[in-house]
């Protein structure tokens, strides 16, 4: 098995989502075996979750140093030779699907490359992204790409497409390969501000030094308040998990120096 396959498989098992689900059936099957005392106190234990989680601000706690870690660079570098934006804004199969560029919550990953893009003309412009989808490896983010930058009235063409990467690790090692970066040149990194310390770190391991280009934030450090959204708090809570897990396994197995990169 793959390291790809064994990410996504973990991903599902640490979903916080995935696992109220779980501890819902459980309490159904002991319902049906006749054991209601043991389906009560495991229904009050979700119920005792679900308040924790919107009274608590467990996904911003997660999320903040993340997305603190590597600040907005004030000024941007007066010269930039190419620009790489990492895949994880679109969504490739409602794309193929409609025919039109079809994006998530992590949509300004595309409109800050857009951004930059026309504020650095000569720079040379890298999307990196296949498909993140375990069963569908027949679709590419990067057509969602071509078809949004197109409709913003940007040359699509002036993009080089590494289309085949399927996670973080892959988008750095590939994009070296397609774009042989030398030493000395200015390259800016585009991703979401939680998933930067790993990017980076990877980059730095792979030996192409990126200048960090945070954006997508979800994290607040202002007085705190309780969720209005159930959902939202599980998602906040998700993609902190994911990233702090993900900065552990990509360091355990070789794929970055530090446990927590910093600028």
């Amino acid at each position: 098995m793959s390291f790809f396959q064994l990410s996504k498989i973990l991903g599902l098992v640490i979903d916080p989502l995935n696992a109220v689900f779980l501890l819902l059936v459980v309490a159904t099957i002991f319902l049906w075996w006749g054991k209601p005392l043991a389906a009560r106190r495991l229904l009050t234990l979700i119920v005792a979750l679900f308040i924790a989680v919107i009274v608590l601000p467990v996904g911003n706690s997660l999320l903040l140093p993340l997305e603190e870690r590597f600040p907005q660079p004030n000024p941007l570098p007066e010269k930039v030779d190419g620009i790489i934006m990492l895949g994880g804004a679109q969504l490739p199969l409602l794309t193929r699907a409609h025919g039109q560029p079809a994006l998530n919550a992590r949509a300004e990953r595309m409109t800050t490359f857009l951004a930059l893009a026309r504020q650095y003309p000569q720079a040379m412009l890298v999307f990196s992204g296949g498909s993140g989808e375990l069963l569908h490896q027949d679709v590419s983010e990067a057509e969602t790409v071509r078809l949004f930058l197109r409709q913003q009235g940007f040359d699509a063409d002036r993009v080089r497409y590494e289309s085949v990467s399927r996670n973080t690790y892959e988008n750095a090692i590939n994009s070296k390969a397609l774009v042989q970066p030398k030493t000395g040149e200015t390259w800016l990194l585009v991703t979401s501000a939680a998933d930067l310390p790993r990017a980076v770190g990877i980059f730095r391991h792979i030996g192409w030094p990126v200048v960090a280009i945070p954006c997508d934030y979800n994290a607040l450090r202002a007085e705190w308040a309780p969720s209005s959204s159930l959902l939202d708090a599980l998602l906040t809570i998700r993609s902190g998990l994911h990233e702090w897990i993900g900065l552990a396994v990509y360091y355990l197995t070789g794929k970055t120096d530090t446990l927590f990169p910093a600028p």
